[in-house]
C-alpha cells in the first residue's frame, strides 16, 4: 500500500492576500457520494492506518470561507501554495513524496478558543475516502490572540481516490475532490469507462507550425487504444499506433503507453485536451479532441 499524508492545519492568523479557495465539486457528485454514504453499514469498509506528523502551517494566502475548510494537495507545487514548513532546532520535518503520498488540509477559521480536530476513523468505500472526525474545544480561558490547531496525519493510500469525504460527529459531510479533479471529471471508474471512452477526433498543430495533423484517438473501455495521425499538408504521411492507456489515480487525466508526451485530461464527457509533459494544461485551445 502507498501512503497518503493528511495535514490538519491551523496556526497564528496573519492578514494578507488570500488567493486559495476550497476546491469545488459538482452537485451530481455530491449527491452520488451521499447516496452511497446512506448505506455505509451495508458496504465493505477498508480501514486505513494513520499516524500523526508535525511541522506545517497554513499560509496567509489561503481564504477560509467556512468554519472548517478542506483542501487536497497532489503536488509539491500546490503544497508550496498552501503550506509552509515550521522548522525549529528540535523537530524533523517529513516532506511528502508525491509519487507515493498525497496531502489533505483541514483548517478552521481563526479563533481565540483553542480547537482540536480528532481523527476517529479513516476508510475507503469504492473510490472514495471517508474521514470521520470531531472538533473539541478546550475549557480554558479565552486566548488573547487568534490561533488554530496544527495536526498532521500520514495514511496508507489505495490505488485510486476520486473524492475525500469528511464526516463530523453529527454526520454532516463535506466532499472535496481529490488531486486535480474538476467538476467535469469522471465520478468513478465505472463512470469513466462507460461515459468517457469512445472515438475522439480533431487537429493538432505540427511541431514546426507548418501545418496540421488530423488526429483520431479510439479510447476503449478495456484500457486499450488506437491512434491515427495524418499530416494534412502531405496526405501520404499517416501514422498508426496502439497500446494501453492508464488513468491517473484521481481519474482527472490519462497517458498512452505511460508516455509523458502523450497525456490528456478529461475536459468533459465529450472532449479531451492534451497536457504538456509536466501534466499541466497547455491553454492554447489548439490541442482538443472531440467525440
Amino acid at each position: 500500500m502507498k501512503k497518503i499524508t493528511i495535514l490538519l492545519i491551523s496556526t497564528f492568523f496573519i492578514a494578507g492576500c488570500k488567493t486559495v479557495l476550497q476546491e469545488r465539486i459538482s452537485l451530481e457528485t455530491i449527491k452520488e457520494v451521499k447516496s452511497k454514504t446512506a448505506s455505509l453499514e451495508q458496504k465493505q469498509q477498508i480501514l486505513l492506518q494513520f499516524k500523526e506528523l508535525n511541522g506545517y502551517f497554513l499560509k496567509n494566502n489561503v481564504k477560509l470561507l467556512h468554519e472548517i475548510n478542506f483542501f487536497t494537495i497532489s503536488s509539491l507545487n500546490k503544497l508550496n501554495k498552501i503550506l509552509s514548513v515550521a522548522k525549529t532546532m528540535t523537530n524533523t520535518i517529513n516532506i511528502p513524496d508525491f509519487d507515493k503520498n498525497v496531502v489533505i488540509v483541514a483548517a478552521t477559521k481563526p479563533s481565540k478558543i483553542l480547537n482540536t480536530i480528532a481523527m476517529n476513523k479513516i476508510y475507503m468505500i469504492d473510490n472514495n475516502m471517508y474521514v470521520e472526525y470531531d472538533i473539541k474545544s478546550t475549557k480554558a480561558q479565552e486566548l488573547g490572540y487568534f490561533v488554530l490547531n496544527v495536526q498532521v496525519f500520514e495514511i496508507e493510500k489505495p490505488k485510486a481516490i476520486t473524492n475525500v469525504c469528511f464526516i463530523d460527529s453529527e454526520k454532516k459531510m463535506t466532499v472535496v475532490p481529490f488531486g486535480n479533479r474538476n467538476m467535469n471529471s469522471p465520478s468513478s471508474i465505472s463512470d469513466m469507462l462507460k461515459n468517457y471512452t469512445g472515438i475522439y477526433k480533431g487537429t493538432f498543430p505540427t511541431a514546426d507550425c507548418g501545418g496540421e495533423i488530423f488526429t483520431e484517438l479510439n479510447l476503449k473501455s478495456n484500457y486499450t487504444y488506437t491512434l491515427k495521425q495524418k499530416y494534412l499538408a502531405t496526405s501520404s504521411r499517416i501514422f498508426e499506433s496502439s497500446g494501453k492507456w492508464l488513468p491517473s489515480e484521481d481519474l482527472y487525466s490519462f497517458t498512452l503507453n505511460n508516455n509523458e508526451d502523450l497525456m490528456f485530461y478529461f475536459a468533459n464527457k465529450d472532449m479531451i485536451e492534451k497536457l504538456n509533459n509536466a501534466g499541466e494544461k497547455i491553454n492554447s485551445g489548439l490541442y482538443k479532441l472531440k467525440k
